[in-house]
Parts: C-alpha cells; sequence; structure tokens
C-alpha cells in the first residue's frame, strides 16, 4: 500500500517539475520577447535646446520627456535645457523617459533709488540685492556735498537682472572753475527767489499756478533745475503757488503683515503719490511680523509692495 502511494507522489511531483519548468521557460520566453520588442536608440543631446525642439527630437527617437527642475542662470536664456539624465549618446530602450533641468534666466532684481546716498551706503545697498557698482562719473554741485549721489543708470525702480551693475553719478562738490550752478529753490518762498535773481542780474519771470505741491506763495517748480550751469543771459523762471494752492499733506500709519512662509523675507515698501516715488521701508523681516510706518503722502497715494524684490500688490492710502 505504502508503495503505491510512493509511486503515485513520484508521479504527481514529476508532473509539478515538468510544468514548473515548462512555465519557468515560458516565461522568460514571453518577457525576453517583450523587451526585445522594444529596440535601442541613442539619446539625442538636449542641451540647449528649447522645450519644443526637446519635444520633436524625442518624439522623433520614441523617448518620453519630463522636466525635473528649473534654475536661475545668469549665462542660459529662460526655457532652455542647462542639463539632461539620462546623457546624450547613452543606448536606452525606446519609451526611456529623459529628464531634463531648464534655466529661468537671470534672477531680476529692482534696482533701488540711491540717490542722496553716499557712495558707501549706495554700494551696500546695492550689494544686499545681488547688484554690482558700476562706473563712477563726478559732477559739480551745490545741492549735494561731494560724494553724494545725483543720480544713476538704471534708473530706480528699473528692473535688470541680478550680478549687473549699477552706474552712479556723484557729487564732486562745488565748482571751482568760474562755472555757476542754479540753486536749488523749491520749497523756499518766491519772493526770497525772485530776489536772488534780480541781484545776479539774472532775467527772471514768476509764474503762479494753482497746484497741490506748494502752500500760497512758495516755489514749486523751477527753470533751469537745480545744479544745471547758468550763463549771465540765462532767463530763469519760478513756478509758484498762488492763492487757491495747497500742500495737501496727509498722514496714515499703513500695516502690512509678511506672508505666511518657513524662510524670512525681504520686504519693500513704495510710497507712490503726486510728489513721485520713494522707499519707506526695506529690510528682511520674518513671515507673519506685523510692520507698521507712518506715512505722509500728497494727494492721491498708494504703497507697492515688494517680496524678496517681485511686486506682489499695491495697497491705497485714499
Amino acid at each position: 500500500m505504502i508503495k503505491k502511494y510512493f509511486k503515485l507522489f513520484i508521479k504527481v511531483f514529476v508532473v509539478v517539475a515538468i510544468l514548473a519548468v515548462a512555465a519557468y521557460y515560458s516565461f522568460n520566453i514571453i518577457m525576453s520577447a517583450f523587451v526585445q520588442e522594444k529596440a535601442e536608440v541613442l539619446v539625442p543631446d538636449l542641451q540647449g535646446k528649447s522645450l519644443t525642439e526637446c519635444l520633436e527630437m524625442l518624439s522623433q527617437a520614441k523617448l518620453a520627456l519630463i522636466k525635473e527642475g528649473a534654475e536661475f542662470n545668469q549665462d542660459i536664456p529662460e526655457g532652455i535645457v542647462i542639463r539632461q539624465a539620462p546623457p546624450a549618446g547613452m543606448n536606452v530602450k525606446e519609451g526611456k523617459v529623459i529628464k531634463i533641468t531648464i534655466s529661468q534666466g537671470g534672477e531680476i532684481v529692482y534696482v533701488p533709488d540711491l540717490k542722496g546716498q553716499t557712495i558707501r551706503a549706495a554700494t551696500i545697498s546695492l550689494r544686499s540685492l545681488g547688484l554690482v557698482l558700476g562706473e563712477l562719473t563726478k559732477k559739480s554741485s551745490i545741492k549735494y556735498e561731494e560724494g553724494i549721489v545725483l543720480g544713476q543708470d538704471p534708473a530706480p525702480n528699473s528692473t535688470i537682472e541680478k550680478d549687473s551693475s549699477v552706474n552712479l553719478l556723484v557729487s564732486n562738490g562745488a565748482p571751482v572753475d568760474g562755472t555757476v550752478l542754479m540753486p536749488e529753490w523749491i520749497g523756499n518762498l518766491a519772493e526770497e527767489a525772485k530776489k536772488w535773481a534780480i541781484e545776479e542780474n539774472y532775467a527772471v519771470e514768476v509764474i503762479s499756478e494753482k497746484t497741490s505741491l506748494a502752500n500760497p506763495g512758495y516755489v514749486f517748480k523751477q527753470k533751469p533745475e537745480a545744479d544745471e550751469r547758468i550763463k549771465p543771459e540765462t532767463k530763469i523762471v519760478f513756478y509758484v503757488a498762488n492763492e487757491e494752492s495747497a500742500l495737501a499733506v496727509e498722514e496714515k500709519t499703513f500695516e502690512y503683515i509678511v506672508p505666511d512662509g518657513k524662510e524670512s523675507k525681504r520686504v519693500r515698501l513704495v510710497l507712490s503719490d503726486e510728489n513721485g516715488e520713494k522707499d519707506i521701508f526695506n529690510s528682511v523681516r520674518e513671515s507673519k511680523t506685523t510692520i507698521s510706518i507712518p506715512v505722509k503722502f500728497n494727494g492721491k497715494a498708494k504703497i507697492k509692495i515688494f517680496i524678496n524684490n517681485i511686486s506682489i500688490e499695491e495697497k491705497e492710502l485714499n
């Protein structure tokens, strides 16, 4: 009886072994056939190409594409491939996914207003934003003492790439060669300005206009402008606020809560009113910090808000 069951067991074992071997070889044959269906292709060189070019090249090679990331790069235009994986020239199976990293171009920052700052202060301001001090051009000035910034190129609040240079026009102090420069009379009484022009033997004209830039009797504009060269034949014009004018200055407290986030942020607040634009705050603050600033403004006004040198919103003050 035992001998009978043993023979049966041997038969079953042999059958199972045969089926297992058959299944193994069948699986290998199927998988081998499946793998062999995909031909090997050469990975094309995508570096320096646009996304559209990459899609066309990979489509022809029967390969797939995925954008793995993007980085700022001063030397490579926006939207162009910086690197790829697998690298160009490698043999891969059809259908392989090629990962690429593309350029975001140079990082863009806003140029700060440097007028009235010393060269050292201007240099520090530029460095804090990733900008570089460029050429220094000197010009005589009676309005600003020697070493003070008179102007700049690019202009304040314009956008340039990080690591770019900003050229400065700097005061060289009062001229010593006999050149006469126009004094600054804006904000002064018109009678004093007119008296100076007459005493210096210049032709002078006073134009009275309604304005919100000055109180009655005060100069709010002049020609030539301050620090422009004037000659004996130069005609000087003063624009004076008339009796209907008023320096409409309002004061409010502006509050801003720094957006939530893991890292601290550089917050820049720019006041824009009838007198132009000026920075009222520029510093690094932690997220959710409340910034509270008293603001004096003239006429219709708004606050422009920049986070990490990117304009995110504007808020009206009126």
